[in-house]
């Protein structure tokens, strides 16, 4: 009888929560110097940061110097509204999507 795989662990730069990766949206670092947000099924290359699907951690990373921090960089401001934009997606109910 064959093992069952365990689940990588990653850690919410928002909430600060550790769980499995594949509960979270990655945002990364690109080759060119910008951000981007990881879709599903995607694998971007490049330093990478977690985030639940939830209002509250988004917001909390948008605040101060959360993002920078954690990609080790400092996103112009185009980056910064482009993950707005994405936060405005989000459902105000706060609800996670698994």
């Amino acid at each position: 009888m064959a093992a069952a795989r365990r689940e990588p662990q990653r850690t919410c730069i928002g909430c600060r929560e550790v769980a499995g990766k594949r509960r979270f949206v990655r945002i990364v670092r690109a080759a060119e110097g910008g951000v981007a947000i990881e879709s599903r099924g995607q694998r971007l290359a490049g330093r990478g940061a977690y985030l639940h699907n939830s209002r509250d951690c988004w917001e909390r990373a948008l605040q101060g110097a959360t993002i920078g921090n954690a990609l080790r960089m400092s996103p112009n401001s185009a980056d910064i509204e482009g993950l707005k934009q994405y936060l405005d997606t989000i459902p105000l109910n706060g609800a996670e999507e698994a």
